[in-house]
C-alpha cells in the first residue's frame, strides 16, 4: 500500500492505490472494492478519484476500512479529505496545519511539507533575500537586527538551518549562505493555501509600515474600479505582466542591492456581481 504520510491529495492516494491493487491482482475492479466498502454505486469511488464526486466522513471511513488503514492513518486520511473539500482559506490553514503536525515524524519531507514551512513565517523569504546582502550570512544574531521588525537570534537561525534543509539555501565551503536552486515555483493547493497565509502576514506587515518607515522610503497605492467581469481577466494579467517586469528589472540590476522590499498586489471584488442574464 502507498505510504499515505507522503500524499497531500486524499485523492491521489486513492488512484495510487487502485493501480498498486491492479497491478498486484488484474481481478481487482471498482465494483470488487465498492462491494468491500460498503458503498451500492460501484463508479463512486472513480468518479471521487477524478474529482467529479467528494465524500462524506461515513463514506471516508467506509473506504479507510476497506483499505485497511490503521487508526492514525484513517484520521490522517480523514484531514486530506477536509483540507481537499474545504470552503474557506481559514479551514484550509487548519486542515494544511494538522496534516503537516502528523508528517513531522516523516523521513523523506514531500515537497508540500517544505512548502508549507517556507511560507510559515513571513521572514523566512525575507532573510532567503538578505543572504546576498551581508558579507558575513552565517552570523544570525546580525542578520536577526537587520529584520524590521527584528527577530530573535534563535528565530534567525532556525530559519537558515530550515531553508538549508529544504534546499532553498546552500553552504559553501566557507560557511557562506548563497541562494540555491528551489522549488518555490511549483504550485499545487499545499503551496497556494501556504502562501496565501503568507501574504496575509504580510499585509499585516503593510499595515503598520506607514509607522515605521518615512514616506521617502515606502510606496502604496490604492484604486477603486468600475469594470465589467470579462475585463478582469485582462486586469489580472496586466498585474501578472507587471510584477514579472518588476522581477526583470531587479535581475537586470547593475548595481549591488541595498536592502530587501517587499510589495503587495491585491485585486478583489468589493461588491457583489450585478452581471445581467
Amino acid at each position: 500500500m502507498p505510504d499515505i504520510y507522503q500524499y497531500s491529495d486524499y485523492r491521489a492516494f486513492l488512484r495510487d492505490y487502485f493501480k498498486e491493487q491492479k497491478a498486484a491482482n488484474p481481478a481487482f475492479s471498482h465494483q470488487f472494492f465498492a462491494r468491500k466498502a460498503n458503498i451500492k454505486s460501484s463508479g463512486f469511488v472513480l468518479h471521487v478519484m477524478k474529482h467529479e464526486r467528494n465524500v462524506t466522513r461515513p463514506v471516508l471511513l467506509n473506504i479507510a476500512r476497506a483499505i485497511g488503514l490503521d487508526p492514525a492513518q484513517t484520521e490522517y486520511f480523514e484531514d486530506l479529505m477536509a483540507f481537499d473539500q474545504a470552503k474557506t482559506q481559514s479551514d484550509r490553514e487548519f486542515y494544511l496545519g494538522r496534516i503537516a503536525a502528523k508528517r513531522k515524524h516523516v523521513k523523506a519531507k514531500p515537497l508540500d511539507d517544505r512548502q508549507h514551512e517556507l511560507y510559515s513565517a513571513w521572514y523566512h523569504p525575507v532573510i532567503r533575500e538578505l543572504v546576498n546582502l551581508v558579507e558575513d550570512n552565517a552570523d544570525h544574531t546580525a542578520i536577526s537586527k537587520l529584520l524590521i521588525p527584528p527577530v530573535t537570534p534563535k528565530q534567525a537561525k532556525n530559519s537558515l538551518r530550515l531553508q538549508k534543509d529544504i534546499g532553498v539555501l546552500a553552504v559553501d565551503r566557507r560557511g557562506k549562505y548563497h541562494q540555491a536552486d528551489a522549488f518555490i515555483s511549483s504550485g499545487g493547493p499545499v503551496r497556494n493555501t501556504a502562501l496565501v497565509k503568507y501574504q496575509k502576514d504580510m499585509l499585516e506587515q503593510a499595515k503598520v509600515a506607514w509607522d515605521r518607515f518615512t514616506t521617502d522610503e515606502i510606496t502604496m497605492h490604492t484604486v477603486t474600479l468600475c469594470m465589467s467581469e470579462d475585463l478582469l481577466g485582462t486586469v489580472r494579467e496586466e498585474v501578472r505582466a507587471f510584477k514579472n517586469r518588476l522581477l526583470e528589472l531587479v535581475g537586470s540590476e547593475q548595481k549591488d542591492p541595498e536592502r530587501v522590499f517587499h510589495l503587495n498586489i491585491n485585486l478583489f471584488p468589493v461588491t457583489k456581481s450585478m452581471k445581467k442574464p
